[in-house]
């Protein structure tokens, strides 16, 4: 195996625990690293880098708030609006809107 082939296989690996924790973190939103960590029988570190390439790739919020004393990173999905410019939520705010993306998933067919 060349040292390519080594990194690709260890970002592979990368992307597939990334969207493991993601489908947790969806189902359990508002959890702290450490909780997510003992969710998927994880260590922490391993835990941590994955919710960092999420926050980096803009798929989850991390916040740091204080629990039993403790400060705490919590983290969350972004809710579906946050993949939207204002522009287009005010456009798919019109009445019409759906009739028009039916007609258009109709005609595809």
């Amino acid at each position: 195996m060349s040292i390519a082939q080594a990194i690709q296989a260890v970002e592979d690996r990368g992307i597939d625990t990334d969207l493991e924790l993601y489908d947790v973190i969806e189902n359990s939103p508002g959890e702290s690293v450490y909780s997510l960590a003992k969710l998927m029988a994880w260590s922490n570190g391993k835990t941590y880098a994955s919710v960092r390439r999420l926050e980096k790739s803009k798929l989850v919020h991390i916040d740091k708030t204080e629990k039993d004393g403790r400060s705490v990173l919590v983290v969350r999905p972004y809710d579906w609006y946050e993949f939207f410019t204002p522009e287009e939520l005010q456009e798919m705010s019109r009445p019409e809107f759906m009739e028009e993306i039916e007609s258009i998933v109709k005609a595809k067919k």
